[in-house]
């Protein structure tokens, strides 16, 4: 288990900083699987959430987005805590709190180890100036000096970071599985009817009354949104749509906070809590339905950029979650893994998310609207990844080579192994033709 997460260390620290993301990501993500699968029996927890990360993790070998390989291997790192831990808040913190035991994986220091170690630390201070006074001596000691692969000076400290943190993480993961955290208590609060029932209340009574204004501006369009608010349909749509998905997320938390605090003390009251949340969840997935709409229409007249595709998707997730919790309500089966179901289904539509190639459908319809209007943001486009180069090859000339000509360049030159990627090993074919 220790040599697993030490070679996992050293390759990630050598492959991963300062060049781009390719096989290494999910060879290193192999590796952490492999020590964490040594210290720990299997489960179907472990089995499905594991092979979720595992999945997310290799999207960097076929993608070449920055934006989604980072945010997939963001998600595959909480899904390996979820996959040792359970699907509970307190499971992300599972390999830190694991981390008290790590003595226990190292092993006894030989007898003369710390004269060795001095020995070391001295010689080293010995060979470096010695090195340079001979580098600067002599060409031809310096070119073989310089052509030899060792990480530069400068990199070493980001590459001292990324070993520490997958040694530590795969460590921590490893130890953190031979634990049970489904039975630790999770303190929570009690309160009555009056305490959980009012504030619910009152904010299905301002969540209706905004779903009722936004019924007017969805049947009212243009005219009524520039009479009663003097914006136009698009600056309308982008004034609201980010504070609308904060209030969306903070509504989960609130009907979280009430199904954890909140104990009816009798039929009536479970259904009026029942009610009362629901409610709350329905005109959340309408105020949800009204951010999509506003960012539509500020798509439609200024065209899809990764922000805005993030922001959709993320939208679509938050109503799902909502549709999700209505289930639960409504099916105690449902409600007794909702924990485990909503993980996995979140798990599941980023994967889907990635494997749609975000980069290559904005190409796709920003050019059909060039088609449509005439009107191509050729400088945004041109700071698309590989993704996007079998959708673009489509544009006519001269436009097609203005607008593949920086990301000719980005993928000029060779790569190491460690960044063999799909995506732009086929962008460099098309663009080779």
């Amino acid at each position: 288990m220790r040599l697993l997460a030490l070679i996992a260390a050293v390759i990630a620290a050598v492959t991963l900083p300062y060049s781009p993301l390719g096989v290494d990501v999910p060879l290193v993500a192999t590796l952490v699987a492999a020590t964490i699968a040594m210290g720990s029996s299997p489960s179907l927890d472990r089995v499905l959430f594991g092979a979720l990360a595992l999945a997310l993790a290799a999207v960097p070998a076929v993608l070449d987005a920055r934006w989604v390989t980072s945010i997939d291997i963001v998600a595959a790192c909480l899904l390996a805590a979820v996959a040792v831990a359970g699907p509970r808040a307190i499971s992300l913190a599972a390999p830190f709190s694991a981390l008290d035991r790590l003595p226990e994986l190292m092993p006894p220091l030989p007898l003369g180890s710390t004269a060795v170690l001095r020995g070391v630390v001295l010689g080293t201070v010995l060979v470096v100036p010695f090195g340079a006074l001979f580098w600067s001596a002599d060409a031809a000691f310096a070119h073989v000096a310089e052509s030899t692969p060792l990480p530069s000076m400068s990199s070493l400290p980001g590459r001292l970071v990324i070993f520490a943190l997958v040694l530590l993480g795969a460590l921590g993961l490893a130890l953190a599985s031979r634990r049970s955290f489904w039975d630790l208590p999770f303190p929570s609060a009690t309160f009555g009817l009056s305490e959980w029932a009012i504030p619910l209340v009152l904010l299905d009574l301002l969540f209706l009354a905004f779903v009722l204004v936004q019924v007017a501006v969805l049947f009212g369009g243009h005219d009524h949104v520039l009479q009663t608010a003097g914006l136009t349909y698009a600056e309308y749509a982008r004034q609201g749509f980010w504070q609308l998905i904060v209030a969306a997320v903070l509504t989960f938390a609130v009907v979280a906070a009430a199904a954890r605090v909140a104990h009816p003390r009798s039929a009536a009251e479970r259904g009026l809590l029942r009610a009362l949340a629901g409610s709350l969840c329905v005109l959340t997935i309408v105020i949800v339905a009204s951010a999509l709409h506003r960012l539509a229409l500020y798509e439609e007249a200024f065209g899809l950029t990764r922000m805005r595709l993030a922001a959709e998707t993320f939208s679509w997730a938050l109503g799902g979650l909502f549709a999700l919790l209505l289930l639960a309500g409504a099916f105690p089966a449902l409600r007794r893994e909702l924990a485990r179901v909503a993980v996995a289904a979140a798990a599941l539509g980023l994967l889907a998310f990635s494997l749609s190639n975000p980069d290559g459908r904005i190409a796709q319809r920003n050019v059909d609207r060039w088609r449509h209007t005439s009107n191509l943001d050729v400088s945004y486009l041109q700071g698309l990844s590989a993704d996007a180069v079998l959708t673009l090859a489509d544009l006519p000339e001269p436009l097609l080579s203005v607008v593949l000509a920086p990301l000719e360049a980005r993928l000029a030159g060779d790569e190491p192994w460690s960044s063999a990627n799909y995506s732009r090993r086929r962008a460099r074919q098309l663009l080779d033709r």
